[in-house]
């Protein structure tokens, strides 16, 4: 009785482990240095690959690429910890050349502050009582293709 218990009780506390995942890849350290000041943006594409964000603006304002990489860890249902943060943001001038580069770590990010206020996509907003309705016999339960018009 008591290896069962035992057994058991290991069997829970293994579900319990912890998970770490990262968000997002960056490039090497070297490739990365290997950006200066005054390289072209196809340069940068071409030696660091597609950025994680790009702002690209109309002609005549700056563009913005940015790379980062989250690593994070996770206990059960607790949220995730960021264990670790690095984003490099390469500034482009009106030339498509760098104008500025920033590394921020997690400290540095842990700084910035962010604009909470959002853009309302409009459209029309159903209730989820609405959305059953609206859906109701909307599906075709007979195992065949749905996609196939008759």
């Amino acid at each position: 009785m008591f290896k069962k218990i035992l057994l058991l009780f290991c069997f829970a506390l293994s579900a319990c482990g912890l998970e770490n995942y990262q968000s997002g890849d960056l490039p090497s350290l070297k490739r990365l240095e290997s950006i200066q000041k005054g390289d072209t943006k196809e340069k940068v594409e071409r030696v660091l690959g597609t950025p994680n964000y790009a702002s690209i603006k109309d002609e005549g304002t700056e563009d913005l690429y940015i790379y980062a990489q989250t690593n994070k860890s996770s206990r059960i249902f607790f949220n995730p910890a960021i264990i670790q943060q690095d984003v490099y943001v390469y500034v482009f001038d009106n030339n498509q050349k760098v104008k500025r580069i920033a590394h921020l770590n997690q400290e540095d990010i842990q700084k910035v502050s962010y604009e909470s206020d959002y853009t309302d996509v409009g459209g029309e907003k159903l209730s989820v009582w609405e959305q059953l309705a609206e859906n109701f016999g909307k599906y075709n339960a007979g195992g065949q293709d749905s996609s196939v018009r008759r």
